[in-house]
């Protein structure tokens, strides 16, 4: 297990200009010494060939590895030629990981559109729609050689439990899609975590109400590292914080208590 960082932790300071994407990795790598980075692509000021090239050069200068590549799309939307475009974004994102040799595209399932307007068919409909997008992307994924490690999302979205994310793999039964575990968006929190772990390859610690002493209350954290090494989880647990204070005084703190935590489950 290796700790990270999600730039959208830092997302209003990216939003109001306060910090770019370059400083933002200098701070990642010296002063909360990370290991991985998580970018959203929003974040990112161009895709133009020589700034994602020096992106990926400036990572490994600072020793950091470009753990995944975030994009925010929707298979959930109503309209064919709405999902058309999500499924184009995709592709346009896996083709940007590719070039930043980001082995991961994070992705949204989605959120069905008017779901309490619709018959029991139609609500079936809408997922069945979705799982055909999510078939499609991992066909793009398997061309480009990226997995795409899709969030649970309990926001009206169409993943909100371990039966759900189940339900989903098997439906779009694709060998490049797993779950990107996000440990705050179950609803009904670790019954969920406990089932879905088998198939992550990315988890997002979410953090709300860090405290001054760096616990957040929102996962039981200890629980969940001790799980991770009970289960011999290798890869990324990335930092996504999402309260209201300042990312500048909460994400370190945030931070060192998942590090204590890795400690002294001895990970």
């Amino acid at each position: 297990m290796q700790l990270g960082m999600c730039s959208w932790s830092y997302h209003r300071d990216f939003e109001s200009g306060k910090t770019d994407l370059f400083e933002w990795m200098t701070l990642c790598a010296r002063e909360l010494k990370v290991h991985g980075i998580e970018i959203t692509d929003a974040h990112m000021q161009s895709t133009d060939e020589d700034y994602v090239r020096t992106v990926k050069r400036t990572a490994v200068d600072l020793n950091l590895t470009i753990s995944a590549l975030t994009v925010s799309n929707d298979f959930g939307r109503e309209l064919e030629e709405d999902r058309n475009a999500e499924l184009e974004k995709v592709e346009r994102a896996l083709d940007l990981a590719a070039d930043l040799g980001a082995p991961i595209l994070r992705v949204f399932a989605g959120w069905p559109e008017n779901v309490r307007e619709k018959t029991a068919q139609e609500r079936r409909d809408q997922w069945n729609e979705m799982a055909r997008c999510m078939t499609i992307a991992g066909m793009l994924a398997d061309r480009n050689g990226i997995v795409l490690a899709v969030e649970n999302h309990n926001h009206g979205g169409f993943l909100q439990t371990a039966d759900d994310v189940q339900r989903l793999l098997t439906d779009a039964d694709s060998e490049w899609l797993r779950l990107n575990l996000d440990t705050g968006n179950f609803v009904d929190g670790f019954e969920s975590i406990e089932k879905t772990l088998l198939y992550a390859v990315h988890i997002h610690a979410k953090m709300l109400h860090i405290d001054e002493n760096g616990r957040d209350f929102t996962t039981d954290y200890p629980r969940l590292f001790d799980l991770l090494r009970d289960r011999n989880y290798r890869g990324f647990v990335s930092l996504e914080y999402e309260g209201e204070e300042e990312s500048a005084y909460a994400v370190p703190r945030g931070l060192e208590f998942l590090r204590r935590l890795a400690r002294e489950s001895g990970q």
